[in-house]
């Protein structure tokens, strides 16, 4: 009777942070994560759509599918608190927080609220346009309050995944939990190199403007991925997934055919606008892994500034002659979809250039003039660094998540 009693207690699942917790239920995370794909793929079909057909419609497909998206997450987290609230175990309140009465995954209440920004945003985006007309531009005031129901969403997805992470340290579930989280970096990442977009086409990337954007925006996000992911290379998971999904999208998009819809229509496209090949994130976020794991444990300044510093000087050995390359004839085709411009651009000479040398630039020193890039990569290793500084503090908190 002893022996079988210890055959059981070997195979039983553990209490605490077991797979039957709904708070990381593998479905459930799926779903979410899921959700988070679903609306960034729609986001960048939707700049796609606006790029080749024009605004014709709050209903079109990318629409739809960004909106489905995020009420399908909603309800989902909407059903965990309800379950743990109402009807959850022990252990289901263990990885959950209470609010206005109600209990869940912190996750989910984040998720939650960012669904409710999305819906919020749709009338506002309607009547926006009807208002002020029909544009291209991806920042615009309701545009801006979608995006951060979208962040929302996001956020959430990578709250709950890193707790399921944490929670399975050390069980044969870890890699899986960790790679699920990876993922939801890695939609994290495409959702904001979508949302600057405008300052990351290939002939801006000889401008010192380009690297200080993306030095204020990336490292905080890789920095804090480095910090708390388990993988061994967290940062470069991430990054892998951001740029195969930026991949898929653009070789599948350039297949759909379509064509113009409003006015002034001076490039006549004949298939749906795909985004660019994706920018080398992969480079700077190896570069910060590497770093950090000959630098755990020192001041945390200092591991900023030298993660700042890898990030901006890495992302311009590899980003700045590969643009030279995208915006190159051998760049114009299927694979790297160099070239591409929305209806609305006149083609001519300056769309294969770098912009803001002296012809479009009205001030007296070029932008491209060696010594002006090099002081604003100055700034860029500032803003990087200060980036960085943010992204450790946010992934030490991250790597103590467990709700």
């Amino acid at each position: 009777m002893s022996s079988v009693l210890e055959r059981e207690a070997t195979f039983a699942p553990a209490k605490t942070g077991s797979r039957a917790n709904v708070a990381t239920a593998t479905g459930f995370i799926a779903t979410i994560l899921g959700s988070a794909a679903g609306i960034v793929i729609g986001l960048l079909w939707d700049i796609s759509w606006h790029m080749t057909v024009g605004r014709d419609t709050f209903w079109s497909p990318p629409h739809l599918l960004e909106y489905v998206s995020g009420v399908t997450a909603g309800i989902a987290c909407g059903f965990v608190v309800l379950r743990t609230t109402f009807a959850g175990s022990e252990d289901d309140r263990a990885a959950s927080v209470r609010f206005w009465g109600f209990t869940g995954p912190l996750g989910a209440w984040i998720t939650i609220w960012g669904t409710f920004a999305m819906l919020l945003s749709a009338p506002f985006d309607d009547w926006w346009h009807n208002a002020y007309g029909l544009d291209v531009k991806i920042v615009s005031p309701p545009h801006m309050v979608l995006l951060s129901g979208m962040l929302g969403i996001m956020l959430g997805a990578l709250v709950l995944t890193v707790s399921a992470q944490n929670r399975s340290a050390g069980k044969r579930d870890e890699l899986r939990d960790a790679w699920l989280y990876a993922a939801a970096g890695g939609v994290l990442c495409f959702i904001l190199a979508c949302a600057t977009l405008e300052y990351s086409w290939p002939n801006e990337q000889h401008r010192a403007l380009y690297y200080q954007v993306w030095a204020s925006v990336f490292p905080v996000l890789l920095a804090g991925y480095a910090s708390a992911g388990r993988l061994r290379w967290p940062a470069t998971g991430a990054a892998l997934v951001y740029m195969l999904l930026w991949l898929g999208m653009g070789w599948g998009l350039r297949l759909v055919e379509a064509h113009p819809m409003l006015a002034p229509i001076y490039n006549a496209r004949t298939y749906m606008w795909p985004p660019y090949f994706p920018v080398w994130l992969v480079a700077p976020a190896f570069a910060m892994d590497l770093v950090l794991q000959r630098m755990r444990g020192r001041n945390a300044w200092l591991v900023a500034l030298a993660l700042g510093t890898v990030f901006v000087a890495t992302h311009v050995a590899v980003q700045y002659p590969w643009s030279i390359f995208m915006l190159s004839p051998g760049a114009r085709n299927a694979v790297f979809n160099g070239g591409e411009f929305p209806y609305t651009a006149t083609i001519g000479k300056w769309t294969y250039e770098f912009w803001g040398g002296p012809r479009n630039n009205r001030t007296a020193t070029s932008q491209l003039a060696p010594t002006v890039f090099a002081q604003g990569l100055l700034i860029a290793v500032l803003l990087g660094t200060l980036s960085s500084r943010l992204g450790l503090a946010w992934g030490g908190w991250m790597a103590r998540v467990k709700r």
